[in-house]
């Protein structure tokens, strides 16, 4: 029985889904949609670029013509477009292998105070008679921000080996695709002093309690390691107990993986919690008194594959990426990092970087020394589709560091919040879902994970198609939305594709 659990957690974490052959079917019909039905300027935009979605990858080169028509709009004199609309209609080539195709609005002339002036953009034919249109064959483009309406959203996640992280939000119809090994960790912007891991590249830490001095450490270093740590027993599939007590013992129980160390009645994680809480971090909160922060030794997490996998399968964790330690200081305005490689022993690198509100988090790369720009500011993201993500939990009786892939996390630092609807008995349909139906009792904002990967059936290669979600964002908007895919036409993982609606 204990056997028959473990395969089941197992394939749940690797999530690898069966494999298909699609070299007897048909390929199904080549549509166009514009990828939201509105798009929002605003004072400071002069271009926006315009995203064509296809069902399926163009087999044949051709063109797609486009037309618009302005409210208190000229072309020439308000707008313009590249390609060239001057005669009325803008052509957007297609090359084979295309998933999408873009066009862009520039904004010559801004609105005038208290009028309305935007632009629609149709479908209005193609070069290649089988071409079709989609469910969104026109969409308007707003002078003045407007709250997007709908839209079918293809992920830029990446495929297979699923490299990017995306950040997309309603309102504004917009995706931020983010390299997910660009930073290890981030440092929260409110009034608290915390430290986030990377979850999407497997980082972990454990603080070594006491030890102020940096340099001090190295992998041959004797500590007073956690007490009561264990490792998931293969044998038995039981917990063990470890006994530590240098630096390089406890490196082998650190990084996330089945046998990871840690003791969750204790309260000892190396990792921070799925729910995404600000006291469920793997770092303790920084304090203000030096003394009081200690060493921490960082896992740096997977390398991102580069071979991609097999189709309906994924390949998201390669080599180990390595350690490094460090120290976090903060005066509560900004945190200064100290960071060195783990043998080194003459000196440490050192950084601060100040807190800037407009944002969660602000990340930082170890590797590379610098803040990278990974979130958008905190307001102008709802959820991120981080396609891989890590902690230390319980799956089905099993305790270990576990893995997923196909995951969504929803902004609840920014206030942002969702909750899921099961069609059973007279819940409505997703097509029938609608403002009246919205419980607000439901929304979750406490727990960023609650979407997860529960949208889909890793075993089956399906969506689950009994549910939705609905979203309200930190402005008050409402959305329903559900997946429609997660695998591209040919098959690839790490395509993810979703529909929604404002309510």
């Amino acid at each position: 029985m204990k056997k028959s659990i473990l395969l089941s957690a197992v394939m749940l974490l690797f999530l690898l889904g069966s494999c298909s052959d699609d070299d007897s079917k048909d390929l199904i019909d080549f549509t166009v949609s514009f990828n939201s039905a509105t798009v929002s300027t605003t004072e400071e935009d002069t271009s926006k670029d315009i995203t064509l979605n296809f069902s399926r990858s163009a087999t044949e080169a051709g063109t797609i013509t486009i037309s618009y028509t302005g409210v208190n709009a000229e072309y020439g004199t308000d707008f313009s477009t590249d390609p060239a609309g001057d005669s009325g209609t803008i052509s957007v080539p297609v090359t084979v292998g295309d998933l999408s195709a873009t066009f862009t609005f520039n904004k010559l002339a801004d609105a005038i105070e208290g009028t309305t002036k935007t632009v629609t953009f149709s479908l209005d034919g193609y070069s290649n008679t089988d071409w079709s249109n989609g469910s969104t064959s026109s969409t308007m483009v707003s002078y003045t921000e407007i709250a997007a309406t709908e839209g079918v959203v293809d992920t830029e996640n990446g495929g297979s080996n699923i490299p990017n992280q995306v950040y997309f939000d309603f309102s504004s119809a917009t995706q931020t695709a983010v390299k997910r090994d660009t930073w290890e960790l981030a440092f929260y912007n409110g009034t608290e002093n915390r430290v986030f891991l990377n979850s999407s590249l497997l980082v972990s830490a454990v603080e070594l309690t006491g030890v102020t001095d940096l340099l001090s450490i190295t992998e041959d270093s004797e500590i007073d390691a956690p007490t009561d740590l264990y490792t998931l027993n293969f044998s038995t599939y039981q917990q063990d107990p470890v006994t530590v007590s240098t630096v390089s013992e406890l490196l082998v129980g650190l990084p996330v993986g089945y046998t990871q160390y840690g003791n969750i009645d204790e309260g000892i994680v190396f990792t921070d919690n799925k729910e995404g809480a600000l006291e469920g971090t793997a770092f303790a909160e920084v304090s203000t008194t030096a003394g009081e922060n200690y060493v921490y030794l960082v896992s740096l997490g997977k390398e991102i594959p580069t071979e991609p996998a097999d189709p309906g399968s994924i390949s998201t964790t390669g080599g180990d990426r390595g350690f490094m330690k460090v120290r976090i200081l903060t005066d509560g305005n900004s945190y200064t990092i100290q960071y060195a490689e783990l043998n080194e022993t003459e000196s440490y690198s050192e950084i601060t970087v100040a807190k800037d509100t407009n944002y969660n988090l602000t990340a930082f790369s170890l590797t590379d020394g610098q803040t990278v720009s990974v979130e958008p500011a905190k307001g102008q993201w709802d959820i991120n589709l981080s396609g891989v993500f890590s902690y230390y939990g319980d799956s089905g009786g099993i305790v270990a560091g576990l893995t997923y892939s196909d995951y969504v996390l929803h902004n609840t630092l920014g206030d942002v919040g969702v909750y899921q609807v099961v069609v059973e008995g007279d819940v409505p349909s997703y097509s029938n879902f609608g403002m009246a139906d919205v419980d607000e009792a439901s929304f979750e904002y406490d727990n960023r994970a609650l979407i997860g990967s529960g949208w889909r059936d890793a075993f089956g290669g399906t969506i689950y198609e009994d549910r939705y979600y609905v979203l309200k964002d930190a402005d008050g908007n409402y959305y329903k939305f559900r997946f429609t895919a997660y695998v591209s036409a040919e098959g690839e993982r790490g395509n993810y594709q979703f529909t929604y609606e404002r309510l």
